[in-house]
């Protein structure tokens, strides 16, 4: 669908910074990692962990959702644990497709506009920034259950 659509997917992105969308951007920059949050939550709820928290933190000034799924880190299967830490990303990336189908199927106003907002937010921030092992936010402890390593940290600097 975004091949598809490629030159109008070019040209709304050429104002995504604009002042007048910043509104909108911010919008569904917090829908989407909502949406991030409450995937992490139900796959450490499926896999028999607890959630006590939700809420909102601060982040560079900016309110962003959270959750605490730490309880994911005393399952036995390291793969139950890894899909806990994908599950975020997994379902951001299930509503930047599910916003691409229903930005190419709008014409232009504020749906249209959020929609490509949240797609844009949704696929981009997932992909350089959660899914970077080089941060510590979920792709750092996919690939450190994936490797069995406890702390990556630690591999580098032992003598």
């Amino acid at each position: 669908m975004a091949i598809d659509h490629a030159p109008g997917l070019k040209e709304q992105g050429q104002s995504v910074l604009a002042p007048d969308n910043l509104v909108l951007l911010y919008v569904g920059l917090i829908l989407a990692k909502a949406v991030h949050e409450f995937g992490h939550a139900m796959a450490c709820r499926r896999f028999g962990g607890e959630v006590h928290v939700m809420g909102i933190m601060f982040m560079v000034f900016t309110p962003m959702p959270y959750v605490d799924v730490t309880s994911a880190w005393a399952f036995r299967s390291r793969w139950q644990r890894i899909l806990v830490g994908g599950a975020g990303m997994l379902t951001e990336l299930f509503l930047a497709a599910l916003a691409t189908f229903i930005w190419a199927n709008t014409g232009a106003g504020t749906l249209h506009s959020l929609t490509y907002n949240m797609m844009f937010v949704a696929s981009v921030s997932t992909v350089l920034f959660n899914a970077n092992p080089l941060m510590r936010f979920d792709g750092y402890y996919i690939l450190a259950d994936l490797l069995d390593i406890p702390n990556l940290y630690t591999q580098p600097t032992a003598s």
